[in-house]
């Protein structure tokens, strides 16, 4: 039996878990949150301080194999301790290729010195005086802003919601400029968002089943952004909105950028590769790069995944990797979040999760905290509910029936695929 280490704690984790053990590994986990369904599922795990901790790896080097959930270790080096400290082979980039993520600054500028296609007008500014020249130079104040580093995907700031005025722009870039020394900002993007994500070892790419994410907090992609309040993918892998070339166009994106890294790091990519883009009247652009599976989308991916998990693994790290087969079936996933999440989350309330849900309804659990033996809320997201099946209506009615079972002071969006079922 094949020993797999999964570093990380949410519900993507707590999805890799699953995928893992069902494709007959066995579980090694490091946390630094507990999650009690990965808990559950481990053979042997720790919770550390920080999953930025290396040194705590070295507790787990006797696993054949591991697999890195989250960006932060990604982006710090935690595969190239892995592979060159514990001699562990490991799904997941090294430190010079998760930059793609890590820095938009590096993302941006190699897209451009490639001559990557995909790339809206950007600037990398360092005063001033940098980011009030772009604005002229771009006749508009239709911009993102977007800091260099890793933010929790709740750093970015567009002109029309959050910045609305020339000054509002130049404040928060000096502000981003003051701790980073560099932001990117950009023209903003009209049009509609997917997800494509692919596994890859760095030469060949395996894409998996699109799917549709809500960032918005609130029904009718309204409120605040938050890392994600659901997803749907559809039993065709597609969207309703893209055609045959849209996809490939990402893909397109998406293979240049590996090529573009392997030639300016001198190494394969190995791991997940998430493509967010922007379908405009213009073409296909892309939003941002990241270096691990999206959450939820890694829910909606890797409940369908045909393919045993661990030998695809294997593939990734060997650089042998071939296509890997989804079931065509549909998907609902529903997250459930504290009360007045993101701003003002309720933390420390009891949650009460039914013994038994619907069926063929997946728990997946979040960031959930253990209060003498009760599971209560934490400050962020608490549980994610997911169905699948060849009917949508079905699915989500499922899911939804679920997710009204479970007790606590919780908020959710009442319409997560609600497009897809109006419109068949």
């Amino acid at each position: 039996m094949v020993k797999v280490l999964l570093v990380g704690n949410g519900a993507r984790e707590h999805a890799i878990a699953r995928a893992m053990i069902k494709s007959g590994a066995e579980l090694y986990a490091v946390m630094d949150k507990a999650n009690p369904g990965i808990m559950e599922l481990a053979a042997k795990y720790k919770i550390v301080k920080s999953l930025k901790s290396f040194e705590e790896l070295q507790a787990f080097n006797d696993v054949n194999l591991a697999i890195i959930g989250p960006e932060s270790p990604l982006a710090s080096g935690i595969v190239d301790f892995l592979e060159e400290r514990l001699n562990i082979p490991t799904v997941g980039p090294d430190k010079s290729n998760a930059r793609i993520e890590s820095s938009k600054v590096f993302c941006r500028e190699l897209m451009q010195a490639e001559n990557i296609p995909g790339l809206p007008r950007f600037r990398t500014c360092r005063n001033e005086e940098d980011v009030r020249e772009f604005l002229r130079e771009l006749g508009s104040l239709e911009v993102a802003v977007k800091p260099d580093g890793l933010t929790g995907g709740k750093g970015v700031k567009i002109s029309g919601e959050h910045l609305l005025s020339e000054d509002d722009i130049v404040k928060y870039a000096l502000e981003r400029i003051a701790l980073e020394n560099q932001v990117v900002i950009e023209e903003k993007l009209v049009g509609q968002e997917f997800t494509l994500q692919a596994f890859t070892d760095g030469m060949h790419m395996s894409l998996m089943p699109l799917v549709r994410d809500y960032k918005r907090a609130q029904d009718g992609d309204t409120g605040p952004n938050t890392g994600s309040m659901g997803s749907y993918s559809l039993p065709d892998h597609g969207l309703p909105y893209l055609t045959a070339k849209d996809i490939e166009a990402a893909r397109e994106i998406m293979k240049r950028t590996l090529d573009a890294l392997k030639k300016v790091n001198g190494k394969p990519y190995k791991g997940i590769l998430y493509g967010q883009f922007m379908k405009t009247r213009d073409g296909v652009y892309l939003i941002e790069f990241n270096v691990r599976f999206g959450d939820p989308e890694a829910m909606n991916v890797l409940t369908l995944l045909k393919t045993n998990f661990v030998d695809l693994s294997w593939s990734i790290v060997n650089g042998t990797l071939r296509s890997a087969e989804f079931e065509n079936l549909g998907t609902v996933c529903v997250y459930l979040v504290p009360k007045n999440y993101p701003e003002q989350p309720v933390s420390g309330k009891p949650l009460e999760i039914p013994s038994s849900l619907p069926q063929e309804v997946e728990l997946y659990y979040a960031s959930v905290d253990l209060k003498d033996g009760k599971v209560v809320t934490s400050r962020s997201r608490a549980l994610a509910l997911l169905s699948k099946g060849i009917q949508m209506n079905e699915v989500r009615n499922r899911v939804y029936m679920a997710v009204r079972q479970v007790r606590g002071q919780l908020d959710y969006r009442t319409d997560i695929a609600l497009e897809v079922v109006e419109n068949d």
